[in-house]
């Protein structure tokens, strides 16, 4: 998840342990870009793809 405002960013990869809900991943990307107390309808939230690979050791 990205969120933004202006040239603020706060970025959260998926699957992060201890991060169960979407509120919970949009509290912590508004807190990474410094936009706590901005409300939800005023940022833009944008959502990606993670491709993972694990190596065989």
């Amino acid at each position: 998840m990205i969120v933004s405002k202006g040239w603020q960013r706060g970025l959260l990869l998926p699957n992060l342990e201890g991060v169960n809900t979407v509120e919970e991943q949009l509290t912590i990307a508004k807190q990474k870009a410094g936009l706590s107390g901005v409300s939800d309808e005023n940022v833009q939230i944008q959502r990606f793809t993670v491709a993972r690979y694990k190596q065989n050791d």
